[in-house]
């Protein structure tokens, strides 16, 4: 693990009795050092939330590390730079995602918390068209495109905003025209996430602004790493979906299957180390989230999002790890949407000056004994 994650971030107090000189000397260092701009790190505090802004040393990129303190402590680092990744989640000291053992391996979509957009998961052939328009991702993952665009690219931040309800800070992405962004996905707009860390857990509202003449369409997700807290055969996967989406080499065909009793079926909770698993469900509701449990660990995280969420990914094929993604469509929504599959494909569209907005909350909270 890098310095960044074993810096202290202990604060230190110090009585004026004996002191005063020495005291003003270095504050009045340290008002010159913040007004030439050389400080590498700034800190909002409020009872028991605050946010600061950190270099990281090994790379030089920023991390926003958002905070609560206090009898439930838990921590979010968001890397702008790298896809705008929340990539460390720590509740009670304990980390909850799988976590690069540098920030220069974060860039990608196999650590912490990608954003996928605006084509989640697998695009068959690279390619999909919509109302006349044909837009070729590439291919890089086979004969497929995986995970969409943002994952990897620097995203701009406004600096943090910290109140009495929690620590937050706005990330945003511009799609420009004459931009590479643009070339694939020719929309002018702006893709927009506000990371707030609060009493509850650290939520994740993102907002689609199209400033394009045309209708723009679009799906959205986030792809969580989760270690195991304890035994995978603790791990237990709760998801309370409508149906499984039946798929060939891993993409859907657009229908749908039963779930109860099935090998699919969730609704009720299994443990992780019964699945094997790369699939998409639907028929998600935000009064039925989906939920994970550490029985050994005494911890469990419920993953609860705005009603645009209809969909969900669960991938269990890995023994360090495993990904329960909240989805606003299906793998492969927009070709699937061209079938004329517009259920099961859920794509969500903007139209010209307009916004759409969504949210997807983590919440760990400690089992109840």
């Amino acid at each position: 693990m890098n310095s960044l994650y074993r810096r202290s971030s202990g604060q230190h107090s110090l009585s004026m009795s004996g002191f005063g000189p020495l005291v003003l000397s270095a504050v009045a260092f340290c008002l010159l050092f913040i007004a030439c701009g050389k400080t590498e790190e700034k800190t909002m505090t409020r009872p028991l939330f605050s946010a600061v802004v950190r270099t990281d040393p090994e790379t030089g990129q920023p991390v926003i590390v958002l905070e609560r303190k206090g009898d439930s402590p838990l921590a979010a680092r968001v890397a702008p730079q790298s896809g705008a990744n929340l990539f460390s989640l720590q509740f009670e000291g304990r980390e909850l995602l799988y976590v690069p053992q540098s920030l220069d391996k974060l860039p990608g979509f196999r650590y912490g918390t990608p954003v996928l957009y605006p084509a989640p998961n697998r695009v068959a052939g690279g390619r999909f068209s919509f109302e006349g328009r044909t837009f070729d991702f590439g291919l890089n993952d086979g004969d497929r495109f995986l995970h969409g665009l943002v994952h990897s690219v620097p995203w701009e931040y406004e600096p943090p905003v910290v109140d009495e309800n929690g620590a937050s800070v706005l990330v945003y992405l511009d799609f420009k025209p004459g931009g590479e962004l643009h070339r694939l996905f020719g929309f002018d707009h702006r893709l927009s996430i506000r990371f707030t860390v609060d009493g509850l857990g650290v939520r994740f509202d993102y907002t689609v602004d199209n400033r394009d003449s045309l209708t723009l369409p679009y799906g959205f997700a986030l792809h969580p790493y989760f270690v195991y807290l304890g035994s995978r055969e603790q791990a237990y996967l709760t998801v309370p979906a409508a149906g499984h989406m039946e798929a060939v080499n891993l993409m859907p065909t657009g229908k749908v299957e039963p779930l109860e009793g099935g090998v699919y079926d969730l609704t009720g909770g299994k443990p992780l180390s019964e699945l094997d698993l790369d699939d998409v469900y639907l028929g998600m509701k935000p009064e039925k989230p989906a939920l994970i449990e550490y029985r050994d660990a005494g911890l469990k995280i419920t993953l609860e999002a705005s009603a645009d969420f209809t969909h969900m990914v669960v991938y269990t094929q890995q023994p360090s790890f495993f990904c329960v993604e909240n989805q606003t469509c299906s793998t492969d929504a927009h070709n699937l949407y061209a079938l004329g599959l517009q259920e099961a494909a859920h794509l969500l569209t903007v139209p010209p000056g307009s916004q759409r907005t969504g949210w997807i909350m983590f919440e760990p909270a400690l089992l109840a004994k």
